[in-house]
Parts: structure tokens; sequence; C-alpha cells
């Protein structure tokens, strides 16, 4: 393997349960460097969905985890984002905050499954305290904004603001994951 980055993977989807119930709905990947420390932005996308489609229920609990669904007139279509995500992590380590989140419920799945394109490494919360981790998969947003919170204090090196979409939530874990490498913990 040519490239020895790992690829931190996060979305947003429509609901809690998964595949085939919920959808994803936005994804952002980050390339990681744990030898210098850097990391990339690599793919960001919404999906093109009418969200009279997907329900109110479905379209706040997506909005309460970061997304901006009136981004959801604009996205690609799933079938688009689902080739140009493989192309970016085939043949690469893969990672997320929660693998059980990602991975477990929705990126094993089609029009997403990665099964035999990636190489899916622990995640990046088996490397937290308890309190950083996740009880439930689907608290996984709000443990990430809450570790890179404690983590940096007033600092922002994902430079992410206040902003919270899938893309966001890849560059937040990409630093967490940065900073328990040089504490050697990943």
């Amino acid at each position: 393997m040519d490239d020895d980055r790992i690829y931190v993977v996060q979305t947003i989807a429509d609901g809690a349960q998964g595949y085939p119930y919920d959808e994803v709905l936005a994804i952002g990947v980050c390339a990681v460097d744990l030898e210098t420390g850097d990391f990339d932005s690599v793919y960001d996308a919404v999906l093109q969905i009418e969200p009279k489609y997907i329900g109110k229920p479905k379209l706040d609990y997506a909005e309460a985890n970061g997304l901006d669904v009136s981004m959801l007139y604009t996205g690609v279509p799933e079938a688009q984002a689902a080739k140009e995500f493989k192309e970016v992590i085939r043949g690469k380590y893969v990672t997320s905050y929660d693998i059980r989140q990602e991975f477990g419920k929705y990126l094993t799945n089609n029009p997403w499954d990665i099964t035999l394109e990636a190489h899916v490494m622990p995640s990046i919360s088996t490397r937290q305290p308890i309190s950083f981790r996740c009880k439930d998969p689907e608290d996984e947003p709000a443990i990430i904004v809450k570790a890179y919170r404690k983590m940096f204090r007033k600092e922002d090196p994902a430079n992410v603001g206040r902003k919270r979409g899938a893309l966001e939530l890849a560059q937040m874990a990409s630093c967490i994951m940065v900073n328990l490498r040089e504490r050697g913990k990943y």
C-alpha cells in the first residue's frame, strides 16, 4: 500500500437505527498522516434528496446532528456519492470515531458497502477515556464535539468553528486522532 495515511470517515444519517431503516445524508472524509500530524479533507458530500420524502422526524434528527438540511436540494445523487467515496478509500486504511456507527450501521451496506474495498482500523474512541466513548453509537456526533472541546479547550485546530456537518465531524475526529498519536495512544 503506497498510502500509509488513515482515512477518517464520518456520516450524518436520518435516524439512529441504521440500514435499512435509515439512510446516509452526508459523508465527510479526511486523510490523516500520523507521522507528520497533518490531515487533509479529501471528500465531502451531501446527498441530493427531496426533504419531503424524508419526513420531518428524520430531518429533525439529521439537523440535530449537524446537517444543514437545505443542502439536500443541491446535493449529489446517492449512487454518485457512493462511487466517489469508494474511489477515495479503495485499498486504504479507514476508521471513524466509532466504527459501530459508521461502518456497522451504514458503510457495510449498499450502496456504500466497503467490504473488501478498505482496511478498517480500530475506532478512535477506543483509545479515549470511557467518558469520551459512545454508550450508544448514535451518540457519536455529540461525543466527538464533547471530546474535541475538552481536548483542545478554546483552540480549534480543525478550524470548524460552530459547523457540525459530516466533514467537520471528520476534521474534529482527525484532530483527536493526531492528539492521541502525539501522546502515544493511537
